[in-house]
């Protein structure tokens, strides 16, 4: 009896099996993902994988891979003495002078997967999930008070990004299509029959998978061989946690 048989299924084989069968949950993976890591002290896998895992909030923006900013409309909900508007789509033009370079069509989505799913899950179909722009209360108040709007008695209420579940969909997969190259990598990298890759094997795979970030660096899996409602709305502003006259202009 080999010691592959007596402690069952290993790390790569319970990956390889569960990437290829959309039914099993990505957060268990990317826990599998980051065993193997630990065991073969890869720093940017084990990194790469807790990310997705527990989400990009209180990170760097140039640290979120590309995948996750997609370009959504900013809407709006309004009101004044005599109608109520909901989901207007606006230009970030529209918005307070102070947010120029700082907010627009890109939505950083910082969520992890579990959090994600329970997004799609809980958006009714036809509908967007909500994600709040950065410094929404602030933004609010700033542009009820402009003339344009505060001469015509409306108020703004809401300021968000609408974000088809389709769209998370896509971080999803993108997600599970990097496990599988991941998978695909290392097992060409290793001998038939081999259920446990070695440290080198890992780091060679790693190498190989496609991720760039925010400012188009692939920092976030790059390791050196020298290795030893409308919908659902989310609570927390999308991006790093930061009020927006904070963030870094483009």
């Amino acid at each position: 009896m080999t010691e592959s048989t007596r402690q069952g299924p290993q790390p790569l084989e319970q990956l390889e099996q569960g990437v290829l069968d959309d039914t099993v949950p990505l957060a268990g993976l990317l826990r599998l993902a980051l065993v193997i890591g630990g065991h073969a002290v890869s720093q940017p896998l084990k990194q790469w994988a807790l990310s997705e895992l527990e989400g990009y909030g209180g990170k760097p923006a140039s640290s979120v891979p590309d995948y996750r900013r997609p370009r959504a409309p900013i809407q709006a909900d309004s009101h004044s003495l005599t109608w109520q508007r909901h989901g207007e789509t606006i230009s970030a033009l529209h918005l307070p002078d102070i947010t120029r370079g700082t907010i627009n069509e890109e939505v950083t989505i910082p969520y992890g997967v579990g959090q994600l799913q329970n997004l799609i899950e809980r958006t009714p179909p036809g509908q967007a999930v909500h994600l709040s722009l950065p410094g929404a209360a602030e933004l609010r108040t700033l542009m009820s008070a402009m003339e344009k709007y505060r001469s015509r008695a409306i108020i703004i209420d809401d300021l968000y990004w609408a974000v088809s579940p389709s769209v998370l969909h896509d971080i999803l997969d993108q997600v599970r299509t990097r496990l599988t190259q991941f998978v695909a990598e290392l097992r060409s990298t290793m001998p038939a029959g081999s259920g446990t890759p070695t440290p080198e094997q890992v780091h060679r795979a790693v190498q190989n998978i496609s991720i760039t970030t925010g400012d188009n660096s692939p920092v976030t899996l790059t390791a050196s061989l020298a290795h030893a409602d409308h919908g659902a709305t989310a609570s927390a502003s999308a991006g790093v946690q930061q009020r927006w006259w904070q963030r870094r202009r483009r």
